[in-house]
């Protein structure tokens, strides 16, 4: 029965949420964003003030220009409080998430990593971006939100 009301409420009330999982290990870091599609069409159209769809592989590859520009726009990051620009190593449609790869490649000691991640949040004022940091097999969270969107991870 708990999980025909649970069921109702997402009905009444939908859920908003992206993940963006970053992996720190040796010199090369791996990031991996995780969006549903339909909500990214949604803000894309307005980043770019038209229509795209992405529903397949095919036109996904088709708009990879407009979502490299939409992400280094929407997401950024920092290690040692120096900007890191990732590169975007790919895009994949699975079902009906849209999950994007970028890594990053930094020598040295990593003591802190900042992360602004502002995907949705010209659609979605009740968006939650959550952002999971591995670090030497420990994992730190924070889900931040249309009024919280950046935060540091401190080791």
């Amino acid at each position: 029965m708990q999980t025909f009301y649970l069921y109702i409420l997402l009905l009444v009330h939908p859920l908003y949420i992206s993940t963006s999982e970053i992996f720190l290990k040796g010199n090369k870091h791996d990031i991996k964003i995780k969006i549903f599609r339909d909500d990214l069409e949604d803000d894309l159209r307005l980043f770019f003030d038209k229509s795209i769809s992405i529903d397949t592989e095919i036109k996904l590859k088709n708009v990879s220009s407009q979502l490299d520009a939409y992400i280094k726009d929407k997401f950024q990051i920092s290690v040692n409080k120096s900007e890191i620009i990732p590169s975007i190593d790919n895009y994949n449609l699975v079902n009906d998430l849209i999950i994007i790869n970028l890594s990053f490649e930094k020598k040295g000691d990593i003591y802190n990593i900042k992360v602004s991640n502002n995907i949705l949040f010209d659609v979605f004022r009740v968006q939650k971006n959550v952002v999971l940091v591995n670090f030497e097999n420990q994992t730190q969270s924070h889900i931040l939100s249309f009024s919280d969107r950046e935060k540091t991870f401190t080791y």
